[in-house]
């Protein structure tokens, strides 16, 4: 039986914040960055809602379109001369709440936004299929938060990374419905209360599966069986359970996007995640910026959600493992052991939170502060740095640790 969700713009809650958060702090620099190129977007938000809640709170549709504002104004003081402004066209698809979202989006220029009422399985291929035929060198953004996890399906996000010229993903999915869903579909005992996993879930909504091939859709293969299997016969609970489920589904991602980040939303610390916000890009630069919103999202999580503003003596993950300086300059050894050739500063950092996750913030790891670990190894003589430019304006010897604006490094370890 499906949860009423009625009451679900009444108020905006805190995870919701957090995964809007997410969203809008990391579409500035995505459209900043693809305007730039000067090809066209689409930017699709695919299950919209109302696009305000009834406590005055944006969500993720005015959301998206506060960041677009903030980053036309961006380029029209970069262009102060003029100049053709890529198009970005938003669209909204909702079945329950389409005349709401065209109120709440009515102070939108004329154009730039359209609503579309009906089911997001019904809609999105018409839709997309026409952005094809308008446009050339189109640039996608899909950002996926439906109420269940039914109409996830794999192969549509495969098709996305080859018929555009970038395709980007932003997906909320309920990781530990699709558990229970699959535990219904093999006839295995569902052994958690339901009540505490999807307590507070408002977004949830059970979403009966007994398909077999429906699953295989949503998760692109077949390899959430054996999860299954093992969590049947007691191999692993059902918190190790998602968490395999959720690494089997990044791999799977990873057949088609080349970078795949993944942020567990927990309420408290050691409680089950209320779902993953799974995002995959085939450009290092969206990953390292999404690694670093997500590292920041992570705090507001741990300290202000979790541990109620309380800090920590050692920064956490979203998994609530705390990382150490030394920790982390295990894991650059590890994949500088790997890079005998000189690699690009941006793809070694994207690679890094590839293999191990968003383990901590850029600064962290690169930036120009004395202890980040780069640059203590480039201090040390364990790695060998090349700048471009070598000098400043002033002629001195180039030390940055961040490209960007006419900046390129290079690093390779010291053999």
């Amino acid at each position: 039986m499906s949860k009423d969700n009625r009451g679900f713009f009444k108020q905006k809650k805190i995870w919701s914040e957090v995964k809007d958060e997410l969203l809008g702090c990391y579409l500035v620099p995505y459209f900043n960055k693809v305007m730039s190129m000067g090809n066209p977007i689409l930017y699709v938000d695919c299950f919209a809602g109302k696009g305000k809640f009834d406590d005055g709170k944006n969500g993720s549709p005015l959301t998206a379109c506060e960041s677009l504002d903030k980053s036309v104004s961006q380029w029209h003081s970069a262009h102060p001369r003029g100049g053709n402004m890529p198009q970005v066209c938003m669209r909204f698809i909702e079945l329950n709440h389409a005349a709401d979202l065209t109120a709440n989006l009515s102070g939108q220029l004329s154009g730039r936004c359209e609503v579309i009422d009906g089911k997001f399985e019904n809609n999105i291929i018409p839709l997309l299929q026409n952005a094809i035929n308008q446009f050339r060198n189109l640039n996608v953004f899909l950002y996926v938060d439906p109420y269940g996890v039914k109409v996830l399906n794999a192969n549509l996000f495969d098709e996305l990374a080859v018929a555009f010229n970038t395709a980007e993903l932003l997906i909320n999915f309920n990781s530990f419905g699709f558990i229970r869903e699959a535990c219904r579909a093999m006839k295995v005992a569902f052994r958690e209360r339901e009540d505490e996993i999807f307590s507070d879930l408002e977004e949830y909504d059970s979403s009966v599966m007994d398909s077999i091939d429906e699953l295989n859709d949503i998760a692109g293969d077949s390899y959430w069986q054996a999860i299954i299997t093992d969590y049947s016969g007691g191999k692993i609970d059902c918190y190790q359970a998602e968490k395999e489920f959720a690494n089997q589904y990044k791999l799977r991602l990873r057949r088609n996007y080349n970078y795949v980040l993944d942020m567990p939303i927990r309420l408290k610390a050691g409680q089950h995640p209320k779902y993953r916000m799974v995002h995959a890009t085939n450009h290092p630069d969206g990953c390292i910026l999404m690694a670093d919103n997500i590292a920041k999202r992570t705090d507001r999580l741990v300290i202000e959600i979790q541990s109620g503003g309380q800090l920590s003596l050692m920064p956490q993950t979203a998994d609530n493992v705390m990382v150490s300086e030394d920790d982390l300059v295990v894991r650059v050894r590890e994949l500088l052991a790997k890079t005998t050739e000189y690699t690009r500063l941006n793809k070694f950092l994207a690679d890094f939170y590839n293999e191990y996750g968003v383990l901590c913030d850029l600064s962290r790891l690169s930036s120009g502060r004395s202890g980040s670990v780069l640059k203590s190894m480039e201090k040390n003589g364990e790695i060998e740095v090349s700048r471009n430019p070598a000098r400043t304006d002033k002629g001195k010897l180039s030390k940055f640790w961040q490209e960007g604006k006419g900046k390129k490094l290079e690093l390779r370890k010291k053999w």
